[in-house]
């Protein structure tokens, strides 16, 4: 019998249906052993993150500094640090 790790995380309430089928496809190609951590984990992550974990429970529907009027474009500097947008000379 092969090991499935998506019906292994299910059995552990660690994938409840509701992923995008690409996380679902992710975690499938987990081993036995990642699986097991995984299992492992999910117990200690709440107490090391819990405001992580509140707010990737449905809190966040926009970044905050959107809330804030700021242009969701300029809340990445991935231009500034890459050289993106410098002209050619």
């Amino acid at each position: 019998m092969t090991f499935d790790a998506r019906e292994a995380l299910r059995t552990a309430g660690i994938l409840t249906g509701s992923e995008s089928p690409a996380v679902t496809q992710a975690f499938g190609v987990l081993t036995h052993e990642e699986v097991d951590m995984l299992v492992s984990l999910k117990g200690r992550i709440p107490a090391a993150l819990p405001e992580v974990l509140a707010h990737s429970l449905g809190g966040w529907t926009a970044p905050e500094a959107t809330q804030q009027n700021f242009e969701p474009g300029m809340l990445c500097a991935c231009g500034i640090w890459s050289g993106a947008g410098q002209n050619a000379s």
